[in-house]
């Protein structure tokens, strides 16, 4: 039967492969989740409280070094890549495409080697470190760190040259990557940093002294800058003078959720190895976890459409204000090293390299391939070797209760929640010497600004006071205090979202029995759908649904007959709790589907081509309204990355086109594809009724020919 060949491979796999810190776990109790973990971890700050942070900044530091590294100054790092061939090349190639003068280009490239490079100094690297730690220890209650994993990687940083590839969730992400490796007489890396934190005066220079270096957000085809990024990072990796850190997102994610991997980063680090310049390297993932982000409430706004404030000195004074705030618990996660050697054996042949000089950037189709599926592969384990907080247990359980719950019943719902988490993998922390209600009122406490225990003894989401934003839509205002318990959320969604896109199907099914058949189509197009949301392995869905399913058949009363699911007997609680978590993504792309189907025709017959940004902006002016007329009640849909994703993924799709003009690109609907996919949307949640629309973005209005 096929249901017993999906559970073979469920096993199959779990005996192969570590899925999860938990999987030792025997019974379905989540107090040994909790027992077990703190195993893992160290505080490092507990040592801080109690003996002078001065002393400890100014220690003798005994860091281990790559051997085969020739020791250089920051500026000797410089002159070196302005010297190398590639540089010199570029500088050619610049000159005849451009008719400038050897003196011009070369300037050009001074210009840019100054602006990219940084500046590591001891002196600084002290005086920062010292001032670093006190604001940590007034931000965090602890700072825990997996300290066996530190001593592999001073082991390793003798031997191979080391990338650090950390989760991006917060600006302080970075920082205490900085602070692990000094606390632990690390050689502090040398970071990839955006353009943004230069410009902000004292902290700018500061940052470079510590040794982030700055790139542009884009090159384009500007050729020589290429080659100077790409020189200045792999003579850092060749010669083994720090370890290299960038993070495989790009950026930040605001939705605390992993991004897509942008890996020209990546492939720039690599390319030594391909090339046979170096006998291996080492890429380490790392996790950051965190129990609340500093920027919880910048996100909220940002996700709805209000600009970020620019980095500057001044608006790091302006927010000393949170040293006064508690965020509780930062864990840092150091995930298991990639050899590159052992990842690519019999996927590559470094021969195909050898006929032409390595300056010339070229990796081959297969070296293309290794690299996307590697930044995919250290996304996964990032996201494995997450720490869940209590409060993205208890955030999700009040997001299905927007009315209020008692304490009794939220005791009950995070208590089922949190084991069906640990079952799937999860690392939970939670303390095993308290109570439940004393760790659940701790982070209601913790979060105070956004969840609030009354009188009553009942939990609910605090209302923004509108009062306080008086030049803000009220709706978005209310909007924005959803949005930051969507983000504690999202991080316990990456847990649930492959069992999830089986169980939507399963509980919105009117029939008695489903085909297996038909279950995986509707998840391969689920999951296909939501690939801009969540991170799945390209080419790994057959095998993610048969693991999902696999669970669910086990331990959350899905039942399977004849490759068929029962579907009265297997909609229970577990299929419904999972399909409601991610309904409002649903419904935010049928609203995209909806608004798109709405563009008016040109003169020509075919929808108005416009802007992507118009289309999301527009597409949110259309999902207020819903909400507005209460047809709609999840304020999470107004959230521009959601409709950006979506608009993407319907043109990864084919349901959306696009083209270019001078330049730029717009985008149009595929009427009969998006149709389709509207429908199909239709089937598996319920939507209101919505007559033909007509949208004014810059009025923020919905102009619809009948009632809705």
């Amino acid at each position: 039967m096929r249901f017993l060949q999906i559970a073979a491979a469920h096993l199959d796999i779990c005996k192969m492969t570590d899925q999860s810190r938990n999987a030792w776990i025997i019974k379905d109790d989540p107090r040994l989740v909790s027992a077990r973990q703190k195993d893992f971890f160290v505080d490092i700050l507990d040592d801080r409280r109690h003996t002078s942070d001065l002393a400890w900044s100014l220690r003798q530091r005994d860091e281990p070094k790559y051997q085969y590294n020739k020791p250089r100054s920051p500026a000797e790092v410089k002159g070196h890549v302005l010297k190398s061939d590639r540089v010199k090349y570029a500088i050619e190639k610049t000159m005849e495409e451009t008719g400038k003068s050897l003196e011009e280009v070369t300037k050009e490239a001074v210009y840019i080697v100054d602006e990219m490079a940084h500046n590591l100094r001891v002196g600084v690297i002290r005086c920062f470190a010292m001032v670093l730690v006190k604001v940590m220890k007034k931000l965090f209650e602890r700072i825990y760190v997996n300290e066996e994993a530190i001593q592999n990687v001073r082991a390793m940083l003798k031997e191979y040259p080391i990338l650090l590839m950390p989760s991006h969730r917060s600006y302080l992400d970075f920082l205490l990557m900085s602070y692990v490796f000094y606390h632990y007489d690390l050689p502090l890396p040398v970071i990839a940093a955006a353009m943004d934190f230069m410009g902000m005066k004292f902290f700018g220079w500061l940052l470079r002294n510590s040794g982030a270096f700055y790139i542009r957000r884009s090159f384009g085809d500007d050729q020589l800058y290429w080659a100077v990024f790409t020189e200045y990072v792999q003579t850092h990796i060749c010669n083994g003078d720090s370890p290299v850190e960038f993070f495989v997102e790009g950026t930040r994610s605001r939705t605390q959720k992993s991004l897509p991997p942008r890996i020209g980063m990546l492939s720039a680090s690599l390319e030594p190895y391909f090339k046979a310049q170096v006998p291996d390297i080492m890429v380490v993932p790392v996790s950051m976890s965190y129990d609340r982000v500093l920027e919880e409430k910048l996100y909220a706004y940002e996700l709805l459409g209000v600009p970020k404030p620019k980095e500057s000195a001044s608006g790091v004074f302006k927010a000393r204000s949170i040293l006064s705030e508690n965020y509780g618990n930062v864990h840092i996660f150091i995930g298991e090293p990639k050899s590159i050697r052992t990842y690519s054996i019999g996927q590559i042949s470094r021969i195909s390299h050898s006929i032409s000089p390595r300056y010339i950037a070229s990796l081959t189709f297969r070296e293309q391939a290794l690299i996307q599926k590697l930044s995919y592969d250290v996304l996964l384990q990032q996201i494995r070797n997450m720490a869940m907080s209590p409060w993205s247990i208890i955030a999700a359980v009040l997001l299905q209760n927007m009315d209020g719950i008692s304490m009794k019943e939220l005791l009950k719902e995070v208590d089922w929640l949190k084991r069906q988490a640990s079952n799937l993998g999860a690392y939970i922390d939670w303390p095993v010497n308290e109570s439940a209600e004393a760790v659940i009122r701790h982070n209601i406490f913790t979060h105070k600004n956004i969840a609030t225990v009354t009188e009553d003894n009942v939990v609910e989401l605090i209302a923004e006071d509108t009062s306080l934003t008086q030049n803000q839509d009220p709706l978005f205002t209310s909007a924005a205090q959803e949005m930051m318990v969507c983000l504690y959320r999202n991080q316990l969604l990456n847990v649930f979202v492959r069992v999830a896109l089986i169980a939507i199907p399963i509980n919105s099914c009117v029939q008695e029995t489903m085909p297996l058949s038909e279950l995986k189509a509707h998840y391969s197009l689920l999951e296909k759908l939501l690939s801009r949301e969540f991170i799945f392995m390209p080419g790994d869905a057959e095998k993610d649904f048969d693991v999902a399913l696999a669970s669910l058949t086990h331990t959350c009363g899905v039942v399977v007959e004849n490759d068929c699911v029962l579907v009265k007997k297997s909609i229970n609680k577990y299929t419904t709790f999972f399909s409601q978590m991610f309904e409002p993504f649903l419904l935010g792309y049928w609203a995209m589907c909806r608004y798109l189907l709405s563009i008016e025709k040109g003169s020509h017959g075919k929808p108005l081509v416009k802007l992507p940004k118009t289309i999301s902006k527009e597409a949110q002016v259309l999902s207020a309204q819903l909400i507005r007329d209460g047809h709609v009640k999840r304020k999470e849909i107004l959230s521009l990355d959601m409709m950006s994703n979506s608009l993407q993924a319907l043109y990864d799709l084919g349901a959306v086109h696009k083209e270019k003009r001078e330049g730029t690109s717009y985008m149009y609907p595929n009427l009969v594809l998006l149709s389709k996919l509207t429908e199909d949307l239709c089937k598996f949640i319920d939507v209101p009724d919505l007559p033909r629309t007509t949208i004014n973005v810059d009025t923020k209005t919905v102009t619809v020919n009948a009632k809705l």
